[in-house]
């Protein structure tokens, strides 16, 4: 996924755009549905992790296969970070 860099201004007007989002969201059924799937998403994510960390045939000592396959299983639920870009 490409990065997006915004401006400050663009920041808190993509902030103030997602509040606008929510309010009309808490109106409707519809973000009960959202945090339905939000949950489901979190715990499946959470699942994958700690099936990472009890993986024992990931053997070296730094980590660093735990580490790749936590953040590829972050970046499989489309969650990235910065410290991956490799």
């Amino acid at each position: 996924m490409e990065e997006v860099t915004l401006t400050a201004q663009e920041e808190l007007a993509a902030e103030a755009i997602g509040l606008e989002a929510m309010r009309y969201l808490k109106q409707t059924e519809t973000i009960r549905r959202i945090a339905q799937e939000t949950e489901k998403k979190a715990i499946e994510v959470l699942e994958e992790i700690r099936r990472v960390l009890n993986d024992d045939s990931l053997e070296d000592p730094e980590c660093f296969q735990r580490i790749e396959a936590i953040l590829t299983a972050l970046e499989n639920a489309g969650i990235f970070t910065s410290r991956h870009d490799w």
